[in-house]
């Protein structure tokens, strides 16, 4: 990350310092995205291995240690955490230790995973389990997007969408769900 100021506004909001997780071995591809309040685990970042054109949704939690028995037995559990290229991992999802996430995964929003989940999968839930594959889900969106509202990126906050253009969306979302740019 090479914009100091940006860097200055993450660790104001306790965001990861990524050239810090890096230099201390976490492992991350190219084209990466992470949300903000992501959680990766410091402690043991070493253990986190992350595909190319992977997105974390905002509050994403990263375990790759499980300190619940630590007292108890004086020792954490700790496993590898390795997510698989183009990859999306939904808001507030927990990936525990010992986990791989295989590429072109789709993981719900608040899904806890605690075991392996395949190639090509969608996987939701607590614990998460797959749904579906990731080629039929994707399928059943665009046949949806054929009978749905379909929006441009003039109608989001980043191209400062009008109060006109919020109230017909929210008129034209009343009886399901639309797609935006």
């Amino acid at each position: 990350m090479k914009n100091p100021i940006r860097k200055f506004i993450m660790r104001l909001r306790g965001e990861p310092d990524l050239d810090r997780l890096r230099a201390a071995g976490l492992r991350v591809g190219k084209n990466f995205s992470m949300g903000q309040e992501c959680i990766l685990d410091v402690s043991h970042c070493w253990l986190i291995e992350i595909g190319d054109n992977v997105t974390l949704a905002p509050r994403v939690h990263i375990l790759a240690h499980d300190a619940s028995m630590k007292r108890a037995l004086n020792y954490a559990r700790i496993g590898r955490v390795t997510i698989g290229c183009n990859t999306f991992i939904g808001a507030g999802a927990i990936l525990l230790p010992n986990i791989r996430i295989g590429s072109n995964c789709i993981v719900g929003a608040g899904s806890v995973v605690t075991r392996d989940l395949p190639d090509g999968s969608v996987a939701a839930g607590n614990p998460a389990r797959v749904l579906c594959a990731t080629a039929a889900y994707l399928e059943k969106q665009k046949e949806q997007m054929k009978t749905r509202p379909v929006y441009g990126e003039e109608w989001t906050t980043r191209q400062n969408i009008s109060a006109e253009r919020k109230q017909e969306m929210l008129r034209a979302l009343e009886d399901g769900i639309g797609f935006v740019e």
